[in-house]
């Protein structure tokens, strides 16, 4: 099988080119081709990222209409990138619509990956964003043929289309992280984040970290003011990153996402403070995990969910306990697992590709 994946930019440094490219190894390893097209510099590369064919793109500068021109540019040209591949299945996250995508879509096999409530994030940023997406959406999902939900949430969004669907929440190569023993003198909480997202609930940790003296909390993603126990490191690749949560005791979780509309949700970092054996507190519905694991501390998903009686008792019930640290690695060996996850992706895509 051939599959082409459209990516924003292949080329960024950031968690989702990350899992991308871990999306794609996998699919080698299973033994299919797997090509990239690199929206926004019009680059097509194959699986080891050499460079196949590039078409020349102009700088629109910044601004609204300056951004638009830059999207339509590369719907435009979009087809003539695809016929480079000429792939079995096209493979995407949800797209802003353009006039011209579907002159491509319409003649592949399209399988669209849900990872949000595109009606409610599109909201969160303008409200001209919002009203051309709900207008031209449309537009856009009748030409899909298949979609990968993360959540069982999101599937009954989309059921409406009556079109293929399957949820697979998010997994992550368990291979490589590693379960490092640790003996810390007090509790040390990790918390990744991104920035301008208000749905991870910062500021949430912040008071826990004014309520908790004698817990240390690490912020990875963000830039901020230190405190005596309350530490920012900044934008960090993921050995990095892995690096300092490695010497945690406790992984936060994301806290605050009602404010996208959502009750389920399987983030990436969730996974990976597991693969590094970190018990972890999370507010949502997780796809994949019981709350009622020993390595877990379910939050409810509204504004004032921060219970700090339930927090203490249950950071002090973890601390330096080794064998809740190897249930929550062997939880993602047993059933986060990149190769497990994409074994069910692939077997979606030959469905598809068959009807």
């Amino acid at each position: 099988m051939r599959i082409l994946y459209l990516v924003d930019d292949v080329e960024a440094q950031t968690g989702v080119t990350q899992k991308v490219q871990q999306n794609a190894k996998q699919w080698v390893d299973f033994g299919h081709e797997v090509f990239f097209i690199s929206l926004k510099k019009l680059r097509v590369f194959d699986q080891k990222m050499n460079l196949v064919f590039e078409k020349k793109t102009y700088n629109f500068g910044a601004g609204r209409l300056k951004t638009a021109m830059a999207l339509l540019n590369s719907s435009f040209w979009l087809s003539q990138l695809v016929k480079q591949v000429n792939p079995d299945l096209i493979y995407t996250r949800y797209l802003m619509y353009t006039p011209f995508i579907n002159k491509t879509m319409k003649n592949y096999k399209v399988v669209m990956e849900i990872n949000g409530d595109d009606l409610i994030e599109y909201k969160l940023k303008s409200r001209m964003t919002e009203l051309y997406n709900r207008w031209t959406r449309g537009f856009l999902l009748k030409y899909v043929d298949g979609f990968i939900c993360v959540s069982n949430e999101l599937e009954r969004k989309f059921s409406y289309l009556g079109k293929s669907s399957v949820v697979i929440a998010n997994g992550i190569d368990v291979e490589q992280f590693e379960l490092k023993k640790i003996e810390n003198k007090k509790p040390i909480l990790a918390f990744i984040l991104s920035s301008n997202q208000s749905w991870h609930g910062l500021d949430k940790v912040i008071k826990m970290a004014e309520f908790y003296p004698d817990f240390c909390f690490h912020i990875i993603g963000v830039s901020g003011v230190d405190r005596q126990n309350l530490k920012y490191f900044g934008q960090l690749s993921q050995d990095k990153s892995t690096e300092i949560i490695q010497q945690c005791d406790v992984g936060i979780g994301t806290l605050s996402l009602y404010k996208k509309g959502l009750e389920e949700a399987s983030p990436l970092k969730t996974r990976q403070y597991l693969a590094c054996g970190l018990p972890v507190i999370f507010a949502y519905d997780d796809t994949d995990i019981n709350d009622d694991y020993p390595f877990c501390l379910r939050l409810e998903n509204i504004e004032d969910n921060v219970n700090y009686v339930s927090i203490k008792e249950f950071v002090l019930k973890v601390f330096n306990r080794e064998n809740v640290r190897v249930l929550a690695r062997e939880c993602a060996e047993n059933i986060l697992s990149y190769r497990k996850k994409e074994t069910q992706r692939l077997a979606f895509f030959e469905s598809v590709i068959n009807e």
